[in-house]
């Protein structure tokens, strides 16, 4: 493996720990922190105490608060790790620093709500409007908490692009012992998995803070991936990706681990607790919330049927009551379960 001079765009709980592990496998990496205060106390302390506290963080990992000197630092590999609500609005700052050889990949997982755009999308256009038109992109999704990949517990992805050199440039630069990737070839279905699980898993939440039991989270996530899938082919993307890491993998990690923010929304929902509450007590995003709206005018956009997406917006932006949307979903026509 040959060094590589990477730069983290995004210092969450996954951009930190990719970061980490990065200049842990003796890469040069520099981290780009969004808060100046928290940028100082994790060169201070090596910890990142507000989204992944109690991980002692590499020696030579490297922070700034500055975005252009964050970009001049990644000249072999950029990694662009944010909330998808921001990705706009820090791209439009970050391309023009951009140099047109550094190999960019998406690690968001989300739809901008607006525009339906995914991450990679997004960042293509604000390339174009810095003159960086025509840039090869890819992007890295999977079942992936980053806590687990902090204390170097084996994890599997997929970094994916339409020109699969691309995907296989990320592999080579950013595979490590431990930290396995793929590689593919949809980038639209596999920003859409990462994307739309996140919406499942709050319904899978809401079943559990109901106590609906294992039954109906399985049909949940079984139904949920159908639903996802279904958008994906309406939109260019592959059967075959659904059923792999950024499709069935993160959808059945989402859905059921005890890390997963969006489930635990979720819960919290299908225990009567209202959404500003929940939201107003977590520090980390959870990018469901978001992203419903999204999903809805994903499927409004293609004409796909996506129940559970939309019984998920109703809770969370309509008023209708997790109660209510159990009984519209099971009161639905009876129907074959494939066409």
């Amino acid at each position: 493996m040959t060094p590589q001079r990477i730069a983290v765009i995004g210092a969450g709980a996954w951009g930190t720990a990719l970061a980490d592990l990065f200049a842990d496998i003796d890469h040069e990496v520099m981290l780009w922190v969004f808060e100046a205060d928290l940028c100082a106390r994790m060169a201070a302390h090596r910890e990142n105490d507000l989204y992944l506290p109690g991980i002692a963080l590499h020696e030579n990992l490297r922070f700034t608060p500055d975005l252009a000197e964050a970009a001049s630092a990644g000249q072999d590999v950029l990694v662009s790790v944010m909330p998808s609500h921001v990705v706009r609005a820090v791209w439009t700052k970050l391309a023009p620093s951009v140099h047109e050889e550094t190999r960019i990949a998406s690690a968001t997982k989300g739809v901008e709500e607006n525009t339906l755009l995914l991450p990679t999308q997004i960042i293509a256009q604000c390339l174009g409007a810095a003159g960086g038109a025509g840039r090869v992109l890819a992007c890295l999704s999977g079942p992936t908490f980053a806590r687990e990949l902090a204390e170097r517990k084996p994890t599997a992805i997929t970094a994916a692009s339409d020109d699969s050199g691309a995907a296989l440039a990320i592999q080579e630069a950013l595979a490590a012992p431990g930290f396995r990737i793929y590689t593919g070839v949809d980038p639209v279905g596999v920003q859409l998995g990462g994307a739309l699980k996140n919406v499942i898993a709050l319904a899978a939440g809401i079943a559990d803070g109901m106590e609906l039991g294992y039954n109906a989270r399985a049909a949940l996530i079984v139904r949920g991936l159908t639903e996802v899938a279904r958008l994906g082919a309406a939109m260019g993307g592959r059967a075959e990706t659904f059923a792999g890491l950024a499709g069935m993998g993160d959808l059945v990690l989402t859905c059921t681990g005890d890390l997963s923010r969006n489930r635990t929304v979720g819960v919290r929902l299908g225990e009567g607790e209202p959404l500003q509450k929940i939201l107003e007590s977590m520090t980390a995003v959870a990018e469901g919330v978001s992203t419903a709206p999204a999903a809805v005018g994903l499927a409004d956009k293609h004409g796909v049927e996506m129940p559970i997406c939309r019984e998920v917006h109703a809770v969370l932006f309509e008023g209708r009551s997790p109660e209510d949307a159990v009984r519209d979903l099971m009161a639905r026509p009876l129907k074959a379960e494939l066409p």
